[in-house]
C-alpha cells in the first residue's frame, strides 16, 4: 500500500462472529493492525436532535483503542484478505481513518453484504467500511458518513460476450450478492431478467467462469477488481455503461452524529492531502472502464442534515402505513355497512313479494 500513513500490521488474529448468517458462514478471520494518529483526530461534535425528537450522541466521539471494521474479505481491489493481510480501497480508507480519529489499531471483521446492518447493531463493529451503497433504507437503521466513493451498478461479462447492457440480457440469468442494491433494481427496470443470489460477488463471479449465468451484476468499482485479475481462457470484461448511480459511505452506529462528523473530518483530510487520489490510483485507476466520477473526489455531505432526513423519513412512513390501515378499516367498515344494508334491503323486499304471492290465500 503506498498511503502515507504509519498503519503497519502487527498480528493476525482470529475471532468469531456471533451473526446468524442468511448462508452458513462459520467463523470468519480477522486482523489486527496498528494506526499511529498524525494529529489528535478528536473533533468535538456539536449536540443536535434528530426530527423525532430523540437526541443524537453529543461530545467528542468515543472511540476505542481498536477499531473493529467490517470489511469484505473477497473483493480485488476494495477488500480482500490474503496471506494474513487485509488490502484494498476500503482498508486504505479505515486505516486512515482510524488513524485520524485517534484508534491505535484497526481489527478487521469479514462483512457479508446482507450481514453489514447486523454487525453494527449487535455490536461485533464499531464501524462498516465495505463498498456500503448509501440508501434511505439503510439509512433507517444506520447512520452514513460520506460519500467516499461514487460509482455505478454495471455488469461483468466473459470477454467474448456481446453483453453490454441490462437490455442485452432479458431472458438470460444473472447473479448479484445477497443483500446488495443490485437485485431489486434491475427486477424493477427490465423485466424478464432471471437473477440468482449468492452470498458474495466471488460466489457469483465463479458462476461466470463455469458459464451458468450471462453475467454478474454490481456496482463498477468491485467489478474491475475481477476483471483486472482475469486470465485467459477466462478473461472477464466491465461493460463500461452503468446504469445507477451509487455513493459509498462508512455506516455507524444509528444516531452516532459524533462519530459521524469526526469521521468526516478525516475523510476530508484524506481528500484534502493526496491520501485518497493515491489510493483511488492504486486500486482502481488501471481499469480503463471505470467512470471519471468514479476517479474524482466525491462531494462530502452533513450527518446531521442526513440523520434528520431519515428521521422525517422514516416518520412519514409509518405516517403513510397509519394512514393505510385506516383507510383500510374505514373502507372495511364502509363495505360491511354497505352489505348490512344491501342486506336488509332484500330482506325487505322478499317480504314485500312474500305478501303479494299469498294474499289470496287462507
Amino acid at each position: 500500500m503506498v498511503l502515507a500513513l504509519t498503519a503497519t500490521l502487527v498480528a493476525a488474529c482470529s475471532r468469531d462472529v456471533a451473526v446468524e448468517p442468511t448462508t452458513p458462514t462459520g467463523s470468519t478471520a480477522g486482523a489486527t493492525s496498528t494506526a499511529t494518529p498524525t494529529g489528535s483526530g478528536s473533533n468535538a461534535g456539536s449536540g443536535s436532535s434528530t426530527a423525532d425528537g430523540t437526541s443524537s450522541t453529543v461530545g467528542p466521539a468515543d472511540v476505542p483503542d481498536t477499531l473493529r471494521v467490517g470489511i469484505s474479505f473477497s473483493s480485488p481491489g476494495i477488500g480482500e484478505r490474503s496471506n494474513g493481510r487485509t488490502t484494498g480501497l476500503d482498508a486504505d480508507v479505515a486505516r486512515y481513518v482510524a488513524q485520524a480519529i485517534g484508534a491505535d489499531q484497526v481489527s478487521f471483521v469479514n462483512a457479508l453484504p446482507n450481514q453489514r446492518e447486523t454487525l453494527l447493531e449487535t455490536d461485533q463493529v464499531d464501524m462498516v467500511v465495505s463498498s456500503y451503497s448509501m440508501t434511505p433504507e439503510r439509512a433507517q437503521r444506520v447512520t452514513f458518513a460520506g460519500p467516499y466513493l461514487n460509482t455505478g451498478q454495471d455488469l461483468l461479462v466473459s470477454e467474448r460476450s456481446a453483453v453490454r447492457g441490462p437490455e442485452d440480457l432479458l431472458g438470460f440469468t444473472i447473479c448479484a450478492a445477497e443483500g446488495s442494491t443490485s437485485t431489486s433494481e434491475l427486477v424493477d427496470d427490465y423485466p424478464g431478467l432471471h437473477v440468482v443470489l449468492r452470498p458474495t460477488v466471488d460466489a457469483c463471479v465463479d458462476m461466470l467462469i463455469r458459464g451458468e449465468v450471462k453475467a454478474v451484476t454490481s456496482d463498477a468499482a468491485i467489478l474491475a477488481g475481477y476483471a483486472r485479475i482475469s486470465r485467459e481462457p477466462n478473461q472477464l470484461l466491465l461493460a463500461g455503461q452503468p446504469f445507477t448511480t451509487e455513493r459509498w459511505g462508512i455506516a455507524l452506529p444509528k444516531g452516532d452524529v459524533a462519530l459521524c462528523q469526526e469521521v468526516t473530518t478525516a475523510l476530508r483530510r484524506m481528500i484534502s492531502s493526496g491520501a485518497w487520489e493515491e489510493a483511488v490510483e492504486d486500486h482502481l485507476g488501471e481499469s480503463t472502464r471505470i467512470s471519471g466520477t468514479t476517479l474524482q473526489p466525491p462531494m462530502l455531505g452533513s450527518c446531521a442534515a442526513r440523520e434528520a432526513s431519515a428521521s422525517s423519513s422514516s416518520s412519514s412512513s409509518s405516517a403513510s402505513a397509519s394512514s393505510a390501515s385506516s383507510s383500510a378499516a374505514s373502507s372495511s367498515a364502509s363495505s360491511s355497512v354497505s352489505a348490512s344494508r344491501s342486506s336488509a334491503s332484500a330482506s325487505r323486499a322478499a317480504e314485500s313479494a312474500s305478501s303479494s304471492d299469498g294474499s289470496g290465500s287462507d
